[in-house]
């Protein structure tokens, strides 16, 4: 406004005042209070809502321990959990899987059943006793999970600190087993007797018309045995029958041969009356005479026709075959003159004598019984 403009000019004159139309609301715009229906659908809103939290607190407080106990068990109950459960569903697993390692790895040097041989014992109850305790973890016992593992990493030397044990090292990198088939193959070891499972062997045959019921095994560990009070515990280092220790034997050394004098001659045998040898193959490595007096040498006649009557009395596999030191000397080794390997019985060998081209020796070339189970064969001309 300009300041020109007098006071008379700023009063309104009479006739100039023009009515102005007005925009206006219903008076339930002005309203500031809540109607009956509205409030009640607030209520409504509001109690829902407060019901749904409510159904999600009670849902969280009662699931979180009823799966608890669904997963843990009630120990006050001796209910057991799905954890529990599939925990000893796996270990059931492990040591099935290490039996079957056993089998193919082991039972040729300790037995099929621990019982021993070549190597020592291995279901020893002083040896499994506190092995592993109740809670699973390795225990004070001689055949506890870190001694085994021990001796499967390092090889024999670890147990009686002996470089030329037949132990092998069985454990990656210088083994063939992994670390998982470590822990099965211990899981099995030391397995208690109330631990059971059926062992199906694998078959790549034709199957039997008869199918036969797998057998059910159990483990060796006897969970009731306790020593006797006094008693030694078992020796740290085992000794062979034949004097080795930590499952290393002396070599056999043949009886020497006197060139001055002159052998008695042998009536040979026939292709219809062979002569007939009999020989045991012993527990003590050895191959022994009928009167068990232990052979280092043959005296055979050049031509004639023989029979050996081999004896397996030891309970575990042995060998019988016919060849030069440095075939018959390596292990497993197989000549075309032999008798395979078998458990027990007697099994029997022909043979027209022929002298070769180098001295030939008889020998059980299973691994680690050549140093006791072979000697000389002589060949009169």
């Amino acid at each position: 406004m300009s300041d020109d403009m007098s006071d008379r000019d700023l009063t309104p004159r009479e006739g100039d005042s023009r009515d102005v139309e007005r925009f206006s609301s219903g008076p339930r715009a002005h309203s500031a209070g809540l109607t009956e229906e509205r409030s009640a659908q607030i209520v409504r809103q509001s109690a829902n809502a407060r019901s749904v939290v409510f159904l999600a607190i009670m849902f969280i407080a009662l699931f979180i321990p009823v799966y608890w106990f669904y997963e843990s068990g009630i120990p006050a109950l001796g209910s057991e959990g799905r954890l529990d459960a599939e925990a000893q569903a796996q270990y059931v697993t492990d040591v099935g899987r290490g039996y079957e390692l056993y089998l193919a790895n082991c039972a040729e040097c300790h037995g099929d059943n621990g019982q021993g041989g070549i190597g020592p014992p291995l279901n020893d109850q002083a040896k499994l006793y506190n092995a592993v305790t109740p809670a699973g973890q390795p225990g004070s016992g001689h055949l506890n999970p870190d001694y085994i593992d021990n001796v499967l990493t390092v090889g024999g030397r670890y147990v009686c600190g002996n470089p030329d044990s037949l132990m092998a090292v069985w454990r990656d990198p210088g083994g063939p087993l992994n670390y998982r088939q470590v822990e099965e193959l211990i899981a099995w070891l030391t397995a208690s007797q109330e631990v059971t499972f059926k062992y199906e062997p694998e078959s790549h045959g034709e199957a039997d018309d008869e199918y036969a019921e797998p057998p059910m095994i159990a483990g060796w560990t006897d969970p009731n045995w306790e020593p006797e009070p006094g008693a030694t515990p078992p020796p740290a280092c085992w000794t062979n029958p034949s004097g080795g220790s930590g499952g290393s034997a002396p070599a056999a050394t043949p009886a020497p041969v006197d060139s001055d004098v002159t052998p008695e001659p042998i009536a040979g045998g026939s292709t219809d009356e062979p002569r007939q040898i009999f020989i045991q193959a012993t527990s003590s490595l050895q191959f022994t005479d009928a009167e068990g007096n232990q052979l280092t040498e043959l005296s055979l006649v050049e031509g004639e026709v023989v029979e050996f009557v081999v004896d397996n009395t030891a309970g575990f596999p042995h060998n019988f075959y016919i060849g030069p030191q440095d075939v018959v000397s390596a292990p497993n080794a197989e000549t075309e003159l032999g008798i395979e390997t078998w458990a027990s019985g007697v099994e029997t060998l022909t043979w027209t004598v022929e002298a070769g081209d180098q001295p030939l020796q008889f020998a059980c070339t299973v691994p680690g019984h050549y140093t006791t189970m072979s000697g000389s064969i002589v060949i009169q001309g």
